[in-house]
């Protein structure tokens, strides 16, 4: 069911998903990977649906570098897979 959230745009509505990868310090990561426009575009929509955002500001707020993405963020998977992916590569270049 829709909400009138969805008919009114919020200031910054889907732009805290790019705050939350500069602060999870996984924007060149995340660039370098097959498909990035079309996976950040998707990301950036399920952040703009979330709901949370006063939530997801203060978490922000709180959290100046972060070594997980919170649990309530719809991105969450996301940023997991991703995280993994960096911390696999990382250790074939050190291997």
């Amino acid at each position: 069911m829709l909400s009138m959230r969805h008919f009114f745009a919020a200031p910054g509505r889907g732009s805290l998903f790019h705050v939350m990868v500069d602060k999870l310090r996984m924007r060149g990561a995340l660039e370098s990977r097959p498909n990035s426009d079309a996976v950040m575009k998707r990301a950036q929509a399920r952040c703009a649906d979330c709901g949370r955002e006063d939530t997801c500001q203060s978490w922000m707020a709180e959290n100046d570098q972060p070594d997980e993405t919170p649990y309530f963020c719809k991105n969450h998977d996301l940023f997991e897979r991703l995280k993994h992916e960096i911390e696999a590569e990382e250790a074939l270049q050190t291997a």
